[in-house]
């Protein structure tokens, strides 16, 4: 709804009065082992094209951008090309980006083990639906 009236990617900054300054991204590296769940083949492929990549060309990326959340989760994750999301740079992404991150993330919940806490952290973004 904010959105519709500023489309600042800082607009959590004005909501919540976020010291923007003292946010600090984290290394997205950890999110490998999870996103790699769904890839039964191993091969990576890109969230937007779906081609596969290679490993020069791999990239995390944020489909909500970071600049508007300023947070690093699991339910906001997908590989994509290095060109592709530096081009997205902090961009909302399309309805059809949503929904396909939103059945992507009921995907790889099924793949993962229901023991371990980003399973859980998952599982409650998916109920609670922090997507949208």
């Amino acid at each position: 709804m904010l959105e519709e009236f500023n489309y600042s990617p800082r607009i959590s900054r004005k909501v919540r009065a976020i010291n923007e300054d003292n946010v600090e991204r984290g290394s997205l590296g950890k999110f490998h082992k999870y996103l790699d769940l769904m890839f039964e083949d191993g091969k990576r492929k890109c969230f937007y094209c779906g081609d596969v990549i290679q490993d020069t060309h791999l990239s995390v990326d944020h489909v909500i951008p970071w600049s508007y959340i300023f947070f690093d989760d699991l339910l906001n994750m997908v590989y994509c090309h290095k060109g592709e999301n530096s081009k997205k740079s902090n961009r909302l992404p399309a309805e059809e980006d949503i929904l396909r991150l939103e059945n992507r993330n009921m995907k790889l919940l099924e793949r993962m083990e229901n023991k371990s806490r980003k399973y859980d952290q998952l599982q409650i973004a998916i109920e609670k639906d922090y997507v949208r």
